[in-house]
């Protein structure tokens, strides 16, 4: 557990931008987090988070308006969210811009929405501007205020997995023990009680052999007397 802190700290700025600019708010809050532990500033982790999101968002707002015709864009076009998204940009254009960012599922769906509306990419720009600086802010900086918070969560997951792993050896070598003593158990149960023991068979294989024989009546011929 504690490498993969390692990596987020070694690759943080990197794992900041380009994860603001896919996806978004954990990535932010990661920032706030290595800022709260003295690996990064924290002007430079809010600044990589501004600058993924706003260029992801942009990003995806110039291809959904050049490239309308895209099956990408006609695959989100034909979702339930795409029609809500659109709704809400024909009522609050403005708005909408700012506060896309925070509406859970309506990201992707409504930058397509403003890229097909009728908004002007400068008027989108400056918006776009605006909701990212506040985007990045709010949730770097909830990074940072629970910082602690989050590395108590690291510790006690390595923990966890610690524990993880003793359990899941018992099991093994639980499990291991039942199935020999479901295959092999009984038989010597059963040779205990009997008070022999796994060899003794082989052992008494001759004098069986020999009582058989002594047993047995020879074979008469044809010309043999009655």
């Amino acid at each position: 557990m504690y490498e993969i802190l390692r990596l987020i700290s070694e690759f943080g700025p990197i794992i900041v931008l380009a994860g603001t600019f896919f996806e978004g708010e954990v990535f932010a809050i990661i920032g706030g987090f290595l800022a709260y532990r003295g690996t990064y500033p924290f002007q430079m982790m809010i600044a990589l988070a501004f600058v993924g999101s706003f260029i992801g968002d942009f990003a995806v707002f110039l291809f959904a308006r050049y490239s309308s015709n895209h099956r990408w864009v006609a695959r989100w076009r034909s979702r339930k969210k795409f029609a809500k998204a659109l709704q809400l940009v024909e009522r609050y254009q403005a708005f909408f811009v700012i506060v896309n960012r925070y509406i859970y599922g309506l990201r992707m769906p409504g930058l397509i929405a403003l890229g097909l509306s009728r908004i002007s990419i400068a008027r989108f720009a400056i918006l776009n501007l605006i909701g990212a600086a506040l985007w990045a802010g709010i949730f770097t900086s909830v990074g940072y205020v629970f910082g602690y918070s989050i590395g108590s969560v690291f510790a006690r997951l390595e923990v966890m997995e610690r524990g993880l792993g003793i359990t899941l050896a018992v099991i093994a070598v639980a499990l291991t023990l039942w199935f020999a003593w479901r295959q092999w158990g009984p038989a010597l149960i059963s040779r205990v009680r009997n008070g022999r023991g796994p060899d003794d068979d082989q052992r008494r294989l001759p004098s069986k052999l020999a009582r058989i024989k002594s047993r047995s009546q020879p074979l008469r011929g044809p010309g043999s007397e009655e």
